[in-house]
């Protein structure tokens, strides 16, 4: 019950002010999620909070931008952790797959929105000549990474860390081809993302992975 009322009045904040990302909100949530993170010994909430802290984190470095439905939903599965948490019997079936169920939610809705942004800003880049890929980018294939090794989903993983470093080349050299390679990387990762979503864990496509690596 403690953990849960010191979250309450924070995420009512952040809630209250939507659209807008509500910064002192996010920032006093992350800090919590941190700190649960450390005390923490069960695996399975261990997880949670660190993909909570992943939210919260990506919501303090946004905070210039409005709240997507997903974000949103991505709230509602931390609440929905929150009220489990007071509980939560690892000894019973059900709380077991109730937690689980919250963490796979959670992950994908903050996928979401990171894939989507990566997909989307990668097109319109592509289809310039003089293209300008914004250094966000490769922040947030970073942060996509990292959310993937949370759920140890390492095909995701793979591509999106490849990504990452491909996308810091493009700060300096930004070359069309180059850039299309990247679109490759983040529709690669859209794919396989949405292949977890329906339960099935795919290899990433060699092909795309070399591409990004540059062999």
């Amino acid at each position: 019950m403690q953990v849960r009322h010191a979250f309450e009045s924070p995420m009512l904040a952040l809630l209250r002010h939507r659209p807008q990302i509500h910064l002192p909100a996010a920032q006093q949530l992350l800090a919590l999620c941190q700190k649960q993170t450390a005390q923490e010994t069960f695996p399975g909430w261990m997880t949670f909070w660190s993909l909570a802290a992943h939210y919260f984190s990506g919501l303090c470095q946004a905070s210039d931008r409005e709240l997507t439905l997903q974000e949103v939903s991505a709230s509602s599965q931390i609440m929905s952790g929150l009220l489990l948490r007071q509980s939560f019997d690892p000894g019973q079936e059900t709380s077991l797959e109730g937690l689980e169920l919250i963490n796979h939610l959670l992950f994908l809705e903050q996928a979401d929105v990171i894939t989507q942004r990566l997909v989307g800003i990668l097109d319109e880049c592509s289809q310039e000549q003089q293209p300008q890929v914004p250094e966000a980018l490769q922040l947030d294939a970073h942060h996509m990474a990292q959310l993937a090794q949370e759920v140890s989903l390492n095909s995701v993983h793979e591509v999106a860390d490849a990504l990452a470093s491909q996308l810091a080349r493009l700060r300096t050299t930004r070359i069309v081809s180059d850039i299309k390679t990247s679109l490759q990387g983040a529709q690669e990762v859209s794919r396989l993302l949405h292949q977890f979503a329906v339960g099935n864990v795919r290899a990433p496509q060699e092909s795309v992975l070399a591409a990004l690596r540059g062999d």
